[in-house]
């Protein structure tokens, strides 16, 4: 009966419960943003399928009882990068319970996570952005946009949620700058390559009037042909078609993001300049990028007289 209790998971449900919703509040109170709190209603349902099968409450969790914690998700056959996301919600979860008096002690204060191996995810080349770029057909107001809004996905490197969220007042195409409002609320600006600028103009100029003709009000940048701002799915579809059209594996706008910085990276840019225009708040998450230029050194020492 325990394991049949423990494998029902109710990510759905657990965050309107407490202690669940008191720290979810906290930290939505510090500009959560919605993407992590999906992951910590995630984390938490395991959390609690965890507790429940134990029959314990918050009070009683001991070291050993997170050990055995940490095993079940390793017996459950979960990726190590989503064990190691479960982990870090819940010492963080632990560690609020200790500040707030709910608990006496931290079960999870002497708790190390190690770093798991994270994959290298392959960024596209330079040619097969070209190909991704030219496949919109411009002679069409979808079209348009579409060509203007990967240019600027490519230029600006920002995230899918982030590009989701301009609106036309973010622009300011004189100084090609573009405002983003990036995780947890925080305000950046983005230069935008000469590309994006022009076909940003030849957007507005020709296409979203078009688009807007139902929706003359709408502030939001990209809209779709019913004048409606277009949200997540409708941007990683306008990818995927565009990918199949040029004959390309799946392009994902993340896969945009990861091209921005590692062709940057490839002609000199400064990691720290790519730390700024992503809005990443430390170097670290730019290990991916930095490992996809190793290995591009790599190669074109081992093609050369040096690596022979």
């Amino acid at each position: 009966m325990r394991k049949k209790e423990q494998g029902h998971i109710r990510s759905e449900n657990v965050a309107t419960e407490e202690p669940y919703r008191s720290f979810m509040d906290t930290m939505r109170q510090r500009r959560l943003s919605e993407g992590t709190a999906k992951s910590a209603a995630y984390a938490f349902g395991h959390l609690d399928a965890f507790l429940k099968g134990e029959g314990k409450e918050f009070c009683d969790i001991t070291q050993d009882d997170l050990i055995r914690f940490r095993q079940l998700l390793a017996d459950q056959g979960l990726a190590a990068m989503s064990s190691d996301l479960i982990l870090q919600h819940v010492r963080r979860l632990f560690r609020w319970l200790a500040e707030t008096g709910r608990i006496f002690l931290d079960p999870a204060s002497d708790w190390s996570l190690p770093k798991p191996n994270r994959p290298l995810l392959d960024a596209p080349t330079e040619e097969q952005v070209a190909m991704l770029l030219r496949q919109p057909d411009v002679t069409t107001p979808l079209g348009m946009r579409d060509r203007a809004f990967m240019e600027v996905a490519y230029s600006s490197g920002a995230r899918r949620e982030e590009l989701a969220r301009v609106a036309i007042h973010d622009l300011n195409l004189e100084d090609g700058l573009m405002r983003i409002m990036g995780k947890g609320i925080k305000e950046r600006m983005v230069p935008l390559g000469r590309q994006a600028v022009q076909w940003l103009r030849t957007y507005l100029d020709n296409a979203r009037p078009v688009l807007a003709r139902c929706q003359p009000s709408e502030e939001r940048l990209w809209l779709n042909r019913e004048g409606k701002p277009i949200h997540g799915s409708g941007l990683r579809m306008m990818l995927r078609v565009h990918s199949r059209g040029a004959g390309l594996p799946f392009i994902s706008l993340h896969s945009l993001r990861r091209a921005c910085a590692t062709h940057m990276l490839r002609n000199g840019a400064h990691p720290v300049q790519i730390q700024t225009l992503l809005g990443h708040a430390d170097l670290t998450s730019l290990s991916q990028y930095l490992r996809l230029t190793i290995l591009d050194i790599r190669k074109m020492h081992s093609a050369s007289k040096v690596g022979r």
